[in-house]
């Protein structure tokens, strides 16, 4: 089923661009069809309560902060159509980087209007100086984040882009991204500062990444 729902020859061309510039982006990647299905799913979990208030931190620090972290969510398990598609990418992640990637997590988030996921790294960096993403600091093997738009006619002034920003310089953005539907974004975990900008509608997506630990 994964190899009908992924175009590799655009998932080759991503890797290519993952590889000149540690971040890449594609459209072509997942189908249309395959897409607005997850779309639906994300919004009738919504509907019924299924999804939980994300939280940041780990351990006993691990919180609830809605003005830092805004967005719902709900992890995906392992026969999930779309996890079946992400461990094709982490095997062709391997082949073309090799680096030993062992597993995948992923899961749906919904930013109600208004929310926003204020600026962190995934993978902190000693010293950094840099918030740390949900499951907090220290190496935490996550080597490369993803995140696929579930966005249907999703319009400019919605807001809601991911803001990425210079790894050497955290105030420079090196660029934004629109959450349309279908867009695909793969980055190393432990180089971007990135951000979730808020909106004015419900942005939705599936977010995770490809780690280097068992579980």
């Amino acid at each position: 089923m994964e190899q009908k729902q992924i175009n590799l020859t655009a998932l080759e061309d991503m890797l290519e661009e993952l590889a000149q510039k540690n971040w890449a982006i594609s459209k072509q990647v997942f189908s249309e069809d395959f897409c607005k299905d997850l779309a639906h799913e994300c919004q009738n979990l919504a509907a019924a309560g299924q999804l939980s208030k994300a939280s940041i931190g780990k351990g006993a620090s691990k919180t609830v902060r809605s003005e830092i972290r805004g967005d719902f969510i709900q992890w995906l398990d392992d026969s999930h159509p779309f996890h079946q598609c992400l461990e094709l990418i982490r095997q062709s992640l391997n082949q073309f980087f090799f680096l030993g990637l062992r597993r995948v997590e992923a899961h749906f988030a919904l930013y109600p209007p208004g929310a926003g996921y204020a600026k962190h790294i995934d993978n902190h960096r000693p010293n950094s100086g840099q918030n740390s993403g949900s499951s907090g600091g220290g190496s935490n093997h996550r080597k490369i984040t993803f995140v696929l738009y579930l966005n249907e006619n999703w319009q400019k002034d919605h807001g809601g882009e991911l803001s990425l920003y210079n790894p050497d310089k955290d105030s420079e953005m090196l660029g934004q991204v629109e959450p349309t539907m279908g867009t695909l974004i793969l980055f190393r975990s432990d180089l971007f500062p990135h951000q979730v900008e808020k909106s004015s509608a419900n942005r939705m997506s599936l977010t995770g990444w490809f780690r280097d630990d068992a579980l």
